[in-house]
């Protein structure tokens, strides 16, 4: 089993992410500005998710029988890699273990 791992987001790095990838200016990039972390998380932000799969290098600790181009795949296996969650306004703490071995979901699904 792999060491415990910590990853800590903070708005400001989110928000730099942001107007890098979607290349925000003015009234878009105020409006995203407004978003808090929980709200993001709970709506189950696809780009929020994106951050954090790339952020914690996780798609590149997996053995290769696991690794699929659908990121909701990737997803369902980071999720159970999870040990803890803090989410707060201003920043997010994912406590994670990645593992040798996950759980698949149902095929009809994700194969």
């Amino acid at each position: 089993m792999s060491e415990p791992r910590e990853l800590v987001i903070t708005k400001e790095d989110y928000l730099e992410f942001l107007a890098e990838r979607l290349r925000l200016q003015g009234t878009c990039q105020r409006e995203i500005e407004s978003l808090s972390f929980p709200y993001l998380f709970a709506s189950g932000s696809e780009l929020l998710r994106t951050y954090i799969l790339g952020a914690t290098e996780f798609t590149s600790t997996l053995p290769d029988r696991y690794r699929l181009p659908e990121r909701g795949f990737i997803w369902f296996l980071f999720s159970q890699a999870v040990k803890e969650i803090q989410i707060l306004p201003e920043k997010i703490v994912i406590k994670y273990e990645p593992k040798e071995e996950y759980r698949k979901p149902f095929k009809q699904f994700y194969l």
